[in-house]
């Protein structure tokens, strides 16, 4: 649901995101992991949603199946966007946070700005 107000591409872009630092040694290993990395610690959290405080409980049921079936399409391997590529990193284009400048700026799709590591980052 963290990127709910993009298009199919947009939310696929930010699933491939977490599928990135999944396969990365810097992050979690596993797409709970790294959804929830830092969670606790409010608005230092990986993903908005984790630490906003609010309810967990789906109330959106046709949103919802479409974000499940998104997230499945780019699990699987179905849906890559090469655009996207090994981005570990993305944020919406209202926002200027510190690290963007350090990273290779990728692509925009729909609100967001996607990043990767330069050669040799950490």
């Amino acid at each position: 649901f963290e990127a709910r107000s993009e298009s199919d591409e947009g939310r696929a872009a930010v699933a491939q995101v977490v599928l990135n630092r999944v396969k990365s040694t810097l992050y979690p290993d596993s797409v709970c992991g790294v959804v929830y990395q830092n969670s606790h610690r409010y608005l230092a959290c990986q993903f908005t949603f984790t630490c906003e405080g609010k309810s967990l409980r789906i109330t959106e049921p046709g949103p919802w199946r479409d974000a499940v079936r998104i997230a499945r399409e780019v699990y699987e391997g179905t849906t890559y966007l090469p655009e996207v590529g090994a981005s570990t990193h993305y944020h919406a284009q209202y926002v200027r946070p510190y690290w963007a400048k350090k990273l290779k700026k990728m692509d925009t799709i729909g609100q967001h700005i996607f990043y990767k590591l330069r050669p040799g980052q950490t």
